[in-house]
């Protein structure tokens, strides 16, 4: 028994020995097995923000929004950040008390940085216009203007032509007969009807404009020189208004413009 029991030692230690030569070095082998992909990317703070959060303080994750002190909304419809008065509020700034509405209560605050804010639509007025078609009288005229301050009392002309100053005062075409902005001319001297005198007027002086739909009584606003390619002060408005124009002696390059608005 003691010599089979060592001549298996022996056949065992052999075989051992003979299968050293072809193990397999570790560094042969890779253990990169195929990893399952990343459906969820890591939510911790750190990693997604490269920063630690700040408990009780400012993130990087928070909504950069101002503050609104009370009493006010944003309304972010159009891209922007507005400060919005909510109505019945009675806020104080620094100390001093604004009444939105009657409603008691205020909210006290240091400053406050005050933004416009859009609460309604703006409405434009729309600019007057009658036409001088069926504004001629009897004689041709269209109408009649007096400048008591210069003793003007002359009749007004449709079109701005020769023929029209040559008679009295022109009307500029373009412009309206009767409500809204009323653009006359006419030559400054060398003629029966010439009005360059103007230039001499004051601010309040009157002028008056009869027609077939009335008498109307306007008050100069407004005396200067302008560049003879200024249309400016004829330009539509909603409201009544004469505006007269002439030559600049030895100035072929200006205007003299006055213009008033009905009293």
């Amino acid at each position: 028994m003691k010599l089979r029991s060592k001549a298996m030692s022996a056949a065992l230690a052999l075989m051992l020995t003979a299968a050293l030569p072809i193990c397999a070095d570790a560094s042969d082998y890779s253990f990169k097995g195929a990893m399952a992909p990343e459906y969820y990317p890591s939510t911790s703070y750190d990693e997604v923000y490269g920063s630690r959060y700040n408990y009780g303080g400012k993130n990087v994750s928070d909504y950069q929004i101002p503050e609104l002190p009370y009493g006010t909304y944003s309304n972010t419809s159009i891209g922007i950040m507005e400060k919005v008065r909510l109505p019945g509020q009675t806020v104080s700034y620094g100390g001093l008390a604004v009444d939105f509405g009657g409603i008691s209560g205020a909210v006290s605050g240091s400053t406050i940085t005050v933004i416009p804010s859009v609460q309604r639509v703006p409405v434009y007025e729309k600019t007057a216009y009658t036409s001088a078609t069926d504004m001629v009288r009897s004689d041709g005229s269209i109408g009649t203007l007096k400048i008591p301050s210069l003793g003007i009392n002359m009749k007004v002309w449709e079109g701005e032509t020769d023929s029209s100053m040559a008679k009295g005062i022109a009307h500029y075409s373009s412009t309206t007969g009767w409500d809204g902005n009323i653009g006359l001319c006419g030559h400054n001297r060398g003629s029966q009807y010439s009005i360059g005198a103007i230039k001499d007027m004051e601010i309040g002086d009157t002028i008056t404009y009869t027609t077939v739909y009335g008498t109307r009584t306007y008050e100069v606003s407004y005396i200067g020189t302008i560049a003879s390619t200024d249309w400016s002060r004829l330009q539509a408005t909603a409201d009544n208004r004469i505006t007269i124009t002439t030559c600049l002696a030895n100035q072929p390059e200006k205007r003299v413009v006055v213009q008033a608005i009905e009293k």
